[in-house]
């Protein structure tokens, strides 16, 4: 059965974004791990409380990590340093019980520069990844890599290729992200992935930014993923990142439930 979440603002404090998401009915939360309000130190520093307030939901919490973090930099040094601080979120989200920890798909060269380079960043991600792999499966965590959204260029290829690199990496499926890489058609090459999918993201936008809108806002036409998902089975992890409000969010978990009923 699929579970509905919605993710906290890094800018607002950890402890009552994760009391509102409850209140309104979701039955999880993805927690971001990044700054101002959820770097690793604040996280460990109010891990109890956390804990607290995550036992409350209907299921576990999901890791989210920073969209700039760079593992398939071609400046090593630098790529050595976001591995090392990958290490220390992947601790936190040890800490706080997080079974889904997602890194994003997002390194300068990685989206149609030369077919050489774009190689290389790719392999830097292959070889990042089995580090950061090989580091979560001791902590029972499953490492997920999310599609982000260069305009016109749809690239689920470039996945197949690291997961045949990596094994036990998932797929964390961002819908408005396929969308503004390639329509609707994009959204149904990624959804083939299938079990693939650990995860995903939902929200609108009209093709030409990520505007992270309510569901109905903008161009995306959601009868046919919620058709899509129901053909998969697909029984896992829904957060609508919808940036508008968070009574936004919950109107979209509400409508999009409606249309998975109908389908």
């Amino acid at each position: 059965m699929i579970k509905f979440g919605m993710l906290t603002n890094p800018s607002l404090e950890i402890l009552n974004e994760i009391r509102d998401i409850h209140s309104m009915g979701f039955d999880f939360v993805e927690i971001g791990i990044e700054g101002p309000q959820g770097t690793p130190e604040i996280l460990m520093k109010k891990k109890d409380q956390i804990l607290k307030l995550v036992s409350r939901f209907d299921t576990f919490a999901i890791g989210h990590s920073s969209w700039w973090i760079d593992l398939g930099s071609d400046y090593e040094p630098v790529r050595q340093g976001w591995l090392e601080e990958a290490k220390r979120i992947i601790d936190v989200a040890d800490m706080l019980g997080m079974p889904l920890l997602n890194f994003h798909a997002n390194s300068p060269g990685m989206y149609g520069v030369s077919d050489r380079f774009e190689k290389i960043v790719l392999d830097n991600w292959i070889d990042g990844l089995k580090v950061l792999g090989d580091y979560s499966s001791k902590k029972l965590i499953t490492i997920m890599l999310e599609n982000m959204p260069p305009s016109g260029i749809c690239r689920p290829k470039d996945f197949r290729y690291l997961m045949r690199g990596v094994p036990n990496l998932k797929l964390h499926l961002d819908i408005g992200h396929a969308f503004l890489a390639g329509g609707m058609d994009c959204i149904k090459k990624f959804l083939k992935f299938g079990s693939d999918i650990a995860h995903m993201h939902v929200h609108d936008n009209n093709g030409i930014m990520d505007e992270h809108l309510p569901l109905g806002k903008g161009k995306i036409n959601f009868k046919i993923v919620a058709k899509i998902l129901k053909k998969i089975n697909y029984n896992g992890t829904i957060t609508f990142e919808i940036f508008t409000s968070k009574e936004d969010a919950k109107k979209s978990m509400i409508y999009f439930k409606k249309l998975l009923e109908k389908s």
